[in-house]
């Protein structure tokens, strides 16, 4: 009994997926629902070598700001029922400001750039496919 129950909390502690974007730096990383904000941010500090204390990540969809370390990250709304691998949650980093406690930098992203057009190989008419579905008996 203790062991299906031991599945099912496994099971229902699932993978939150988040891009973490400032200027053009992009971070792709995942961690447990139960993980919380500070455990997020020594990852993030681990990669960018600026310490978690001067790191503020913000959500996307709400633009709040994830301060309270303890909280996890499903406090913080995020969940791997939202946050997929292939559609992923977005964050924003900002770092502290240099010689002042309180005052972080604004949201600063760069653009995306955008991947030129497809060859016309692969732009060719569904007939083509059609053909070569069929089964040979």
């Amino acid at each position: 009994m203790t062991s299906i129950l031991l599945i099912l909390i496994i099971i229902f502690i699932m993978d939150v997926f988040m891009m973490i974007r400032r200027q053009k730096l992009t971070l792709f990383i995942d961690a447990k629902e139960s993980s919380t904000v500070l455990e997020l941010k020594k990852m993030i500090e681990g990669i960018t070598k600026v310490p978690s204390n001067n790191i503020r990540l913000i959500v996307d969809s709400t633009k709040q700001p994830m301060d309270d370390d303890n909280q996890t990250l499903a406090d913080c709304g995020l969940s791997g029922a939202v946050a997929k691998a292939y559609s992923p949650t977005l964050l924003y980093l900002c770092y502290r400001k240099t010689g002042n406690e309180n005052e972080w930098e604004p949201i600063d992203v760069a653009e995306l750039s955008t991947p030129p057009p497809l060859p016309d190989v692969f732009n060719k008419p569904d007939d083509d496919k059609k053909d070569n579905t069929q089964i040979a008996s």
